[in-house]
Formats: C-alpha cells, sequence, structure tokens
C-alpha cells in the first residue's frame, strides 16, 4: 500500500440505478516509501559492493534515480556517497520514472562527469520498492 495506482469503480452522478465508471486513481505515501527505499536501498548497497567486489572507496561516481533532494540526501548519507560524485537530473528533468537512470547516465557521459576508468555506481530505488544496481567500468 506504499505506492499504487490503477483503476477503480466510482459512481457515476450521471447514471441511474447502480451504473459505476471506472476512474484512474493514484496515492503514495512518501513518508513510508522513503522510510523503506532506503532499508532496501541501503541492504542493496552492501550486497552491491560484496558482489562487485567494490568498498565504498572504490566507487568514483553514482547515478541514482531520485525524486526530488530529500530523497537524495538521505540515500547518499546512508550509503557514505559523496553528493560531489553523484550525477543529479530531477532539478531540471524532474522525476522521469523508469528512464531516469539510463537518461541521467547518458547525460553524466556527456557532460563529462563520467570518465574512462571511473567506476560508477548505477542505482535505482522504485516507489513499489524494487532496487537495482549496477556496477560499470566506465
Amino acid at each position: 500500500m506504499l505506492c499504487r495506482w490503477g483503476l477503480e469503480t466510482h459512481p457515476d452522478p450521471q447514471a441511474t440505478g447502480t451504473e459505476a465508471k471506472l476512474r484512474e486513481f493514484a496515492s503514495t505515501d512518501a513518508v513510508a516509501v522513503l522510510e523503506h527505499g532506503v532499508a532496501l536501498g541501503s541492504r542493496t548497497w552492501d550486497k552491491f559492493l560484496a558482489e562487485m567486489q567494490w568498498s565504498l572507496e572504490d566507487v568514483d561516481r553514482s547515478v541514482c534515480h531520485q525524486v526530488g533532494s530529500a530523497d537524495r540526501d538521505v540515500m547518499l548519507r546512508t550509503m557514505g556517497l559523496s553528493h560531489e560524485d553523484d550525477f543529479v537530473t530531477y532539478e531540471y528533468l524532474g522525476n522521469t520514472g523508469t528512464t531516469a537512470l539510463p537518461v541521467a547516465a547518458a547525460l553524466a557521459h556527456e557532460r563529462g562527469f563520467l570518465a574512462p576508468g571511473h567506476r560508477v555506481a548505477l542505482l535505482g530505488i522504485g516507489s513499489g520498492l524494487n532496487c537495482m544496481m549496477l556496477g560499470v567500468d566506465w
């Protein structure tokens, strides 16, 4: 129930009888998504570093899917990553959903933020509380 969207029935005031219309709905418990997302991200981060055989110091750059500055700040602080080494796009693109990570990585590369030899952590944590982290030797 953290983040939901879909269709629901809604009474149709124009209709006679018990007819109903379908309408779209969306709801997000932003506080709970942040709390549980950080917990999931932290557990995944530890497993990611172990799987990649990287230490925190091995990560040169990060590109994260972010919905806003508060979420980014908490996540980076929890994982021990610096703001200076993380590429941000939400300030001018907003939340681009499932395209956020590939778009941000492409822009980071285009703008010279990612350079050959960098170890890059691509970090995605979705509001449905799914998480994927990829390591790239750029």
